[in-house]
């Protein structure tokens, strides 16, 4: 029985066994399904709602015309130039509908519309209104899914963007940079014997320099260092112009008050009468006669001199300073609509723009100031352009970046009457202080009015 009762137990369990194991091929088989279903719906769900997984993918095939706002106003050839073409080339289904500033479609009167366009080329003037109207995409998430690499950048750039928000968003991605430079002519400097401005010039060196060359000879009227005006030296200093939050100006404290006699004593000291930088500016290229000229980096007027063949002997070296203080700027940026049924597509083409070190070679060739901090990109700066060869082009990054104070959109509202007070002051009609508190009174009665 014992034996019996063995034997038929064993069989009962080998056959318990069969079909356990059957059991657990079919169901090991049935899971395999599953998961194979389960991944490929995880795949699919993975490419659009985490594409930071493998990038954001984006459609190349339907044509897609896009609306991109040129805050800058550049020609159409240029746009092609800088923006269809390579574009084009890496998204040859996307396509442009250009919109300019002009009446109607100023950021003011776009932001009151409501509708907005997909991509915004924009400066620091526009920009506060855009970010304040809830105009553009926080792009931080894009970033991040993207891996796009902020560190890439020049420093503070991202910063200085930054700085534009409430709570550290980033609502554009940097497309150019922005330097300032002292220009000047060597031959009114070779006429008087007189050494060439250095790197490195405090603005009181630059007025002391100048006042060697501001003389009468030949019966031309030389003149020797224009000190700018008001928002070029002020921008020296971390300090704003609104107090948006209590509805009234904040330009009248020590650091204005700094800039207006620097300013003052720039003209005096040399015996030249007010001029504002449309002045200066035509004392430079077109009479020239003006041996200093401190402005930011720009290249329209220098091509415009080289094309027209004047034979114009110039260069450039760093920027006066302020107490150590370098002359600090936004730079242009691109931004994407926050009503745009394009997002993924328009982050990934000012994605291109500003990161790609393709892209930002070609820009700094053409002598426009890269974004990317990029050793090979910055040796390449101008080096399709001829009249650059040979000018001292090592200035324009000498100086030490600094971020900016967050500007406001109605950082304009007090520049005519700041304007004027400080052409009362440097004509002697009045004071310092008083020429700034008759601008804050008349300041902060528009501002009143204009912030809601």
């Amino acid at each position: 029985m014992n034996g019996i009762r063995l034997t038929d137990s064993n069989n009962l369990r080998e056959g318990d066994r069969m079909k356990h194991r059957s059991f657990i091929v079919l169901t090991i088989i049935l899971f395999l399904v599953l998961l194979t279903g389960c991944v490929k719906e995880g795949s699919q769900s993975t490419a659009v709602s985490s594409p930071q997984e493998e990038g954001i993918k984006v459609d190349l095939q339907t044509p897609t015309e896009l609306i991109f706002y040129d805050e800058t106003n550049m020609s159409e050839d240029v746009f092609n130039e800088r923006f269809a073409k390579p574009i084009r080339d890496k998204f040859p289904n996307v396509s442009f509908k250009v919109i300019k500033p002009g009446k109607g479609t100023y950021i003011s009167e776009i932001a009151s519309s409501g509708t907005f366009p997909d991509i915004f080329f924009t400066t620091s003037w526009s920009f506060p209104l855009q970010v304040d109207g809830g105009m553009v995409s926080n792009l931080n998430d894009w970033v991040k899914k993207d891996s796009t690499n902020i560190s890439s950048y020049q420093p503070t750039l991202i910063d200085t963007i930054k700085s534009f928000s409430p709570k550290d968003e980033l609502f554009a991605l940097p497309y150019s940079n922005y330097a300032s430079v002292l220009y000047y002519n060597k031959d009114i400097f070779d006429r008087f014997a007189v050494p060439y401005p250095k790197d490195g010039m405090s603005y009181e060196e630059a007025i002391e320099l100048g006042k060697k060359l501001t003389k009468n000879d030949g019966g031309v009227m030389y003149t020797g260092f224009f000190p700018g005006n008001y928002s070029f030296t002020y921008a020296l200093y971390k300090a704003g112009f609104v107090d948006v939050a209590n509805k009234k100006s904040s330009f009248n404290n020590p650091e204005m008050k700094q800039v207006f006699d620097l300013l003052k004593t720039g003209f005096s000291s040399q015996g030249m009468e007010y001029m504002d930088y449309t002045a200066a500016l035509n004392k430079f290229y077109k009479d020239k006669t003006l041996a200093m000229l401190p402005y930011h980096f720009e290249l329209g007027r220098m091509e415009a001199e080289a094309k027209s063949g004047s034979g114009f002997n110039w260069d450039m070296v760093q920027a006066p300073t302020i107490a150590g203080f370098n002359h600090s700027g936004a730079p242009s940026m691109l931004s994407i609509s926050s009503q745009t049924k394009h997002t993924a597509l328009a982050f990934k083409i000012i994605s291109y723009l500003s990161s790609s070190v393709e892209y930002q070679t070609m820009l700094a060739k053409k002598g426009i100031l890269p974004v990317v901090n990029n050793p090979e990109i910055k040796k390449a700066f101008g080096s399709s352009l001829d009249y650059l060869s040979g000018k001292h082009i090592e200035a324009i990054s000498k100086a030490k970046p600094q971020s900016i104070l967050k500007p406001t959109q109605f950082d304009r509202v007090p520049d005519k009457y700041l304007t004027q007070a400080l052409k009362d002051v440097v004509t002697g009609s009045t004071d310092v202080n008083t020429a700034l508190s008759k601008a804050e009174e008349q300041a902060n009665k528009d501002l009143l009015s204009q912030i809601k």
